[in-house]
């Protein structure tokens, strides 16, 4: 598991240690405040394959980082319009440092930098190679890797039901299926099996919940297609680490409970660690009584804060949760 961060000169962050993150990592604070930065800091580190720069071990092939969390017109120019701007203040003397640490494992980290890249690893010792190339920017990461950390990231962005089924498909290949029903059954004690099915020309998914024809997944509600499209990715994609960007974005705060019984299953029997953002204080006192009946002591609240243009993290520990709702205190 990742147990801390370091960013510098990454986005609003200037110079930021955060940690010690916890099995579950709720992450609030005002607008502006580093929570989408914090995932994508994350996710630079762990984001090791090749091909499209810093594209997610995940489903969406096609996505990488301008548009995995935040809305990015495929007609702007990248290296005009995002990449130069995750320099803070766009400030490109000041080169992007960003490390983590494990359980157990070395730190390491990545190098975003506009300087010679071999010149660079002469002055650190030979000890990062040039990885990515974006633009005038250069990604530069450890020469040997001890960190094999797959991520999986789900934003708020509405999935499609025809490709949803055919991604419901690896799972299938993989073996994962008996898996995912086992996990969605213990959500809804209905669930009988769930198929990709076609139907007329194109796939759809449909649940076998007793009754004489089986249903279309949709029928079951925006939580429970939310939790099977994390389950079927996860299992899918071995994932490791789940970062999610505004959890309750397009969920009613009534079936938050649900997805967070969901989400506290997975990150127990798949063995994953969770990052998700939110601005509502329903979704934080949700999460925290799902870990509570699921007897998990394992969640935090990562609050960031703009304190005179700096942020400031503070991890407000799950035993103090309960007073925060008890006193009203404001958390989001």
């Amino acid at each position: 598991m990742l147990t801390r961060i370091h960013i510098k000169n990454f986005r609003s962050f200037s110079d930021v240690e955060i940690g010690p993150f916890k099995r579950i990592n709720l992450i609030a604070g005002l607008n502006n405040s580093g929570k989408t930065g914090l995932l994508e800091a994350i996710f630079l580190v762990l984001a090791k394959n090749g091909g499209v720069p810093f594209r997610p071990p995940s489903r969406k092939q096609t996505v990488n980082l301008p548009n995995l969390f935040r809305v990015f017109s495929p007609q702007a120019d990248a290296n005009q319009d995002f990449w130069p701007w995750l320099f803070r203040d766009r400030d490109e003397k000041n080169d992007i440092e960003i490390s983590i640490s494990t359980n157990g494992g070395p730190e390491e980290g990545v190098l975003l930098t506009t300087k010679d890249p071999n010149q660079l690893a002469m002055v650190k010792g030979g000890v990062l190679k040039p990885a990515e190339n974006l633009g005038t920017i250069h990604v530069l990461r450890p020469r040997q890797s001890g960190i094999t950390l797959p991520a999986a990231v789900f934003s708020s962005h509405p999935s499609d039901p025809v490709q949803d089924a055919i991604d419901y498909n690896r799972v299938i290949l993989k073996r994962g299926k008996k898996k995912v029903e086992k996990l969605l059954k213990q959500v809804d004690d209905r669930i009988e099996a769930i198929e990709a099915v076609q139907t007329g020309q194109r796939p759809l998914i449909y649940a076998d919940i007793g009754l004489a024809e089986m249903i279309p997944i949709s029928h079951l509600g925006e939580g429970f297609c939310r939790l099977l499209d994390i389950y079927s990715e996860l299992v899918a994609g071995d994932a490791k680490v789940l970062l999610i960007d505004e959890v309750e974005n397009g969920l009613h705060h009534t079936v938050m409970r649900t997805v967070w019984k969901g989400l506290i299953l997975a990150a127990k029997e798949l063995d994953v660690q969770i990052f998700a953002t939110t601005h509502s204080a329903e979704c934080i006192f949700a999460a925290d009584q799902a870990a509570r009946e699921s007897k998990l002591n394992d969640l935090d609240l990562v609050r960031l804060d703009r304190v005179k243009g700096e942020i400031k993290a503070t991890i407000v520990e799950q035993k103090e949760l309960a007073t925060a709702k008890e006193f009203d205190w404001e958390l989001r």
